[in-house]
């Protein structure tokens, strides 16, 4: 689980007649890549953007190990660091879930409030995570690239004239 796990691409996701979600085939891949071949998706907010966040095992080390030599480094500088509030931020909001053979997953409903997501999510990899938007939030988010705001945003126009689920 020490290998750099990157998630890269886009993909909509349409909640099932039980609220799953599906996370995309190569995403998936990555996730239980991450996670030692577990199908376990870690889920959280995202600290600057409206959204919220998925990935593997190892980016939860990563985010501990991130902390750590934050504290470090402030310590050789003489500078204050809350460590413990830091990993209250990064590690107390992630919840974990299982996805099946298909990818299919329940959102923990406290992530789905906080960012009012209903039937429909779109899934963003960034790098070392997810990014997983309301698609109108993301259309409405100047500072995401204008060429995935222009695809939601297609998206969405399909949706509504009944050419998407």
């Amino acid at each position: 689980m020490s290998e750099l796990i990157l998630y890269t691409g886009n993909a909509f996701s349409v909640a099932d007649g039980k609220g799953r979600f599906v996370l995309p085939l190569e995403m998936r891949r990555q996730v239980k890549l991450s996670s030692g071949n577990e199908t376990r998706l870690f889920l959280s907010v995202h600290g600057g953007n409206p959204c919220a966040t998925g990935f593997g095992e190892s980016h939860r080390g990563h985010l501990f190990t991130e902390v750590e030599e934050l504290a470090r480094e402030a310590r050789a500088q003489g500078r204050d660091y809350d460590a413990d509030l830091e990993l209250e931020r990064r590690l107390g909001t992630i919840e974990e879930v299982n996805f099946d053979e298909g990818g299919r997953f329940a959102m923990h409903p406290d992530i789905k409030e906080e960012y009012g997501i209903t039937d429909a999510v779109f899934f963003y990899g960034v790098g070392r995570y997810i990014q997983i938007w309301k698609p109108e939030t993301l259309v409405d988010s100047k500072d995401r690239p204008e060429l995935i705001r222009n695809k939601v945003r297609r998206w969405l126009d399909q949706r509504a004239a009944g050419g998407g689920k």
